[in-house]
């Protein structure tokens, strides 16, 4: 069982953390940040280009060649990777119980599985246990903007969020997040 929930980000994601901070940065700019200091240390100069150059490929991030230097800006998608990236580490941080369990129930179609799957995946990283297939706990108060990050799966009435304040023989529960 976990005791807590803990993300380190990749490589990837420290990279488009850092252009989150800069807006706009060449490859040198990138050492000095504290990000980069942070979650970085262990990585050599020519991984971390190679990141780089593996986020433009996905089109994550953008690169314009200047005077034999390239600078690096975040893409749209490399926008809403960014703001999943940072809410991902705001939900590992510690923080106090109030008592409430979140669940959140969602119904989302055969026909969309690839959907569903991708969002259990992004739920499992964000923390949440999954108590049924698609029922899932979380203890704590979760942000406003949570589920904006979906906003492009159209999610309507497929998808439910009940403040509980108890679940029936939630000890499994409570050691996984170790409450």
């Amino acid at each position: 069982m976990r005791k807590k929930i803990i993300y380190e980000p990749t490589l990837s994601d420290s990279a488009v953390l850092i252009l989150d901070a800069l807006n706009k940065a060449f490859v040198e700019s990138f050492w000095p940040h504290p990000y980069f200091h942070a979650f970085c240390v262990h990585a050599k100069p020519q991984s971390f280009r190679n990141t780089l150059n593996r986020l433009e490929k996905k089109g994550l991030i953008i690169g314009e060649r200047r005077k034999g230097k390239v600078e690096y800006c975040l893409s749209e998608a490399g926008e809403a990777l960014a703001l999943r990236i940072k809410l991902k580490l705001d939900l590992s941080k510690s923080k106090k119980w109030d008592g409430k369990w979140r669940l959140l129930i969602f119904d989302i179609p055969e026909k969309v599985r690839s959907k569903r799957d991708f969002f259990r995946k992004e739920l499992t990283g964000f923390g949440f246990y999954q108590l049924q297939k698609s029922v899932w706990a979380y203890p704590y108060r979760l942000p406003e903007d949570f589920f904006d990050l979906w906003s492009d799966f159209i999610f309507g009435k497929e998808l439910i969020l009940i403040d509980s304040a108890a679940i029936p023989e939630d000890g499994e529960l409570r050691s996984f997040f170790g409450l």
